[in-house]
């Protein structure tokens, strides 16, 4: 914690420095990367999230002898080549749509080995809002509230899914914001924080070496 209060006031001093060309403040920027280090911070400890859980998991997941994780993983990577050939055909929609289908087979495949992670990562999730909003208190940070509205939906749909898999792929979304909130926080415009998380997410390979 030492070394994230040591990066917080370079960070701020840094900001000082300059004005910053997207229009938000620096005062805000400030309090984003406080937040996305706390975020950071509390995904070191557990390793619940999206990178963490999800890029380790893939790695066990390429070396596990569980029959039914395999299939799923069979089933992503076939799903994957068939989206890559609708791309090349110019076919983006169906593209997306396998794709997605892929990254959701990726899930079941986690969840075959640890059926806990999506009550571990909303958990992560609830936690991290509540300590990024008692950071926040009363001070003016328009962006990064605007920012954990969608957040927060994204956790009211998991807890409201009957899916383990949608419930992972949310809280997945939700961790995937909140680990680059200081960008979303510079590039806010009219952007949908949602997709575009869904999209960063979904580049991990599904392919078992």
């Amino acid at each position: 914690m030492k070394r994230l209060g040591i990066l917080t006031a370079a960070t701020m001093v840094a900001l000082a420095a300059c004005a910053d060309p997207t229009g938000v403040s620096n005062d805000e920027l400030a309090l984003a990367q406080q937040s996305q280090l706390l975020v950071e911070a509390e995904v070191s400890r557990t390793h619940d999230n999206y990178l963490g859980l999800l890029g380790r998991l893939l790695a066990e997941l390429r070396n596990t002898d569980d029959p039914e994780a395999r299939a799923f993983l069979d089933e992503a990577r076939a799903l994957h080549e068939q989206a890559a050939a609708a791309r090349a055909a110019g076919n983006f929609e169906e593209a997306r749509r396998l794709h997605e289908q892929a990254f959701r087979a990726v899930l079941s495949a986690v969840l075959e080995l640890h059926p806990d992670a999506p009550a571990r990562t909303g958990a992560l999730v609830d936690d991290v809002i509540a300590r990024i909003k008692a950071r926040l208190g009363d001070r003016e940070a328009p962006r990064i509230r605007r920012i954990l509205a969608p957040v927060e939906e994204l956790r009211a749909d998991a807890k409201a899914s009957d899916s383990p898999v949608t419930a992972l792929a949310l809280n997945l979304r939700a961790i995937q914001i909140l680990h680059r909130l200081v960008h979303h926080v510079r590039d806010i415009g009219d952007r949908d924080h949602d997709r575009v998380a869904d999209d960063e997410m979904q580049q991990e390979p599904v392919q078992r070496d």
